[in-house]
């Protein structure tokens, strides 16, 4: 029957039905043929599932991520890296760099980020005699950094699917951000000087101050992220305590940033209008129905998968291997690597992640660490083909054939590989910041 049921699955994805439907309606039919189980309690275990709070946060961090597309955060955000690195060998992708850094830790998704940063971006720098690798290739691979920098949609979903603390996701993705980031910009600065790209112009103090100033209520926006869901520190203060502890939720955070978008579009920006206010939410609803729809599909397919005790079975199977937990973790990377090449992320953690989260969970493989392991290689799999979205958003925005931006990306793609490398075998580099914050044994 599980075999019947993958075969179908396949069989539909081949012929390009749309992923939610070729994981929902063979889960109908396989529970129509082979199971006597009452299909309103299907709908109503669906239903329950479904009726989460953490899920709450993706359609606001969609739409704040709209907004922010539509109100020159994204301009602001590039003027002020270019204030920083610009004077630099390839100033400008290593701003394009940084930015999608910025605009990543406050909009949650990759393909806005290519969206909102490359659309600038790329072609300025193919105006200013860049090459098509150092311009096209690093602003689309670093677009990915959208689902690890926090807050991310991929790791909300993944927390959902696993029942793994959000803020101690968020907080673990900051550090492999960064350091994924970093390498971007030092790889920017070593092809620059080898093609010997043009420098960019220095900016004095006073223009720096200017487009900080410009820019400021756009970097505010991750602080009220990480303050409001990690909260302050206890300390005292003239005599009066302050005990800490969070502001909010993820959940909460999610509103909260929208609000704030709004605030900056229309009040401080003035690039939103209040009659802009209806398309946008129209088209953020678009974006967030899709989502919705697999994620709903998707569920469908785990419950069958546990009804018929699928994971628990591939946890015993796994044991019985006597698997090393850096043999499965290679496992993991290689079945996720070539998942990404044919499937999105979304489905990708709603169909694979229940197989292989009790396997980890058997082998002692902790699951702050597993969360970020899996989102690297969801990035991987955000810019190799065939299904890679940033590689057709690239195409889209520039206009350049979609062979042409697989090429481009090819060297940051291998650096993307580098760091998932370390990321798998050295955990520290994910967890030293939640053990920090909240304790040995967190």
């Amino acid at each position: 029957m599980i075999l019947f049921l993958f075969i179908f699955i396949l069989s539909l994805m081949a012929l390009n039905v749309p992923i939610a439907v070729a994981l929902g309606f063979p889960v109908l039919v396989v529970f129509a043929l082979f199971i006597d189980f009452p299909l309103m309690t299907v709908a109503q275990k669906l239903y329950n599932n479904v009726d989460h709070t953490s899920l709450m946060a993706v359609p606001f961090f969609i739409l704040a991520g709209e907004i922010m597309e539509r109100g020159g955060v994204a301009r602001r955000l590039i003027d002020f890296a270019m204030s920083l690195v610009g004077s630099f060998p390839g100033g400008m992708a290593i701003a394009g760099v940084l930015s999608c850094m910025f605009f990543a830790s406050v909009s949650g998704s990759s393909p806005a980020t290519v969206v909102a940063i490359g659309s600038i971006l790329i072609p300025t720098m193919m105006n200013a005699n860049y090459s098509k690798r150092l311009a096209v290739g690093s602003v689309t691979t670093a677009g990915a950094l959208g689902i690890l920098i926090p807050p991310s949609i991929a790791m909300i979903v993944y927390g959902f699917v696993t029942e793994t603390s959000i803020p101690k996701l968020f907080i673990a993705g900051i550090i492999p951000g960064i350091f994924l980031g970093f390498c971007l910009m030092a790889a920017c600065y070593f092809v620059a000087r080898r093609e010997k790209t043009a420098r960019g112009r220095k900016y004095s103090i006073q223009e720096k101050f200017r487009v900080f100033k410009n820019a400021i209520w756009s970097l505010i926006l991750p602080l009220i992220i990480i303050v409001g869901i990690y909260g302050f520190p206890e300390f005292r203060l003239w005599g009066w305590e302050f005990s800490g502890g969070a502001i909010f939720t993820p959940t909460e955070a999610s509103v909260v940033v929208v609000m704030y978008a709004l605030f900056v579009g229309i009040v401080i920006y003035r690039e939103i209008r209040w009659r802009d206010i209806p398309s946008i939410i129209v088209h953020a609803s678009g974006r967030f129905a899709m989502l919705g729809f697999i994620v709903t599909n998707a569920i469908l397919f785990g419950f069958i998968l546990a009804f018929q005790q699928v994971p628990f079975k591939i946890a015993q199977w796994v044991v019985s291997m006597d698997l090393s937990p850096w043999m499965f973790l290679l496992m993991v990377n290689v079945i996720l690597f070539f998942a990404g090449d044919f499937m999105d992320p979304l489905p990708i953690l709603m169909i694979f992640i229940p197989i292989l989260f009790p396997a980890a969970m058997e082998l002692k493989i902790d699951p702050v660490h597993l969360g970020i392991v899996v989102v690297v290689n969801m990035e991987m799999g955000l810019v190799t083909p065939p299904v890679g979205l940033n590689l057709y958003v690239a195409s889209g925005i520039t206009g350049i054939p979609l062979y042409d931006v697989l090429r481009a990306s090819l060297p940051w793609i291998l650096i993307i590989v580098f760091v998932l490398i370390l990321i798998t075998y050295v955990p520290e580099i994910s967890l030293w910041l939640p053990r920090l914050m909240y304790g040995a044994r967190f």
